[in-house]
């Protein structure tokens, strides 16, 4: 339909998995006996490159964009969740976006440019 659509789809799949951990982390955190402020503090950042859908995922529960109106219900859920988890969803410029090498059939230059940033060789 859209790559907008895609990638919101996938950022709230991938939210599915970061929520849980993040609470792991907390968890195991306050067994190890580190300080509340210091959990509390803890961050996460979820890098987006597509600009249609940072927008709507950080726009407040309940919002939706003209193009987004008719997107499920059920791929929504998590940007209820994501200030109360100190959980932010930012930008990050395409060519930057590590995971395009996983994803996307990319020329050889590119390919070792991310293979580079990822691994170091």
């Amino acid at each position: 339909m859209s790559t907008m659509m895609a990638e919101y789809y996938a950022l709230s799949s991938a939210m599915r998995e970061v929520l849980p951990l993040r609470a792991l982390i907390q968890a195991v955190a306050r067994g190890l006996g580190i300080p509340e402020e210091t959990i509390t503090t803890f961050q996460v950042t979820v890098w987006e490159d597509n600009e249609g859908a940072l927008t709507l995922a950080n726009l407040d529960p309940g919002q939706h964009t003209p193009r987004s109106k008719f997107y499920d219900v059920k791929v929504h859920w998590f940007r209820s969740h994501l200030r109360p988890n100190n959980v932010v969803v930012r930008r990050i410029p395409t060519r930057d976006q590590l995971a395009d090498m996983f994803t996307k059939d990319l020329v050889r230059e590119i390919f070792e440019r991310l293979r580079q940033q990822l691994m170091g060789w």
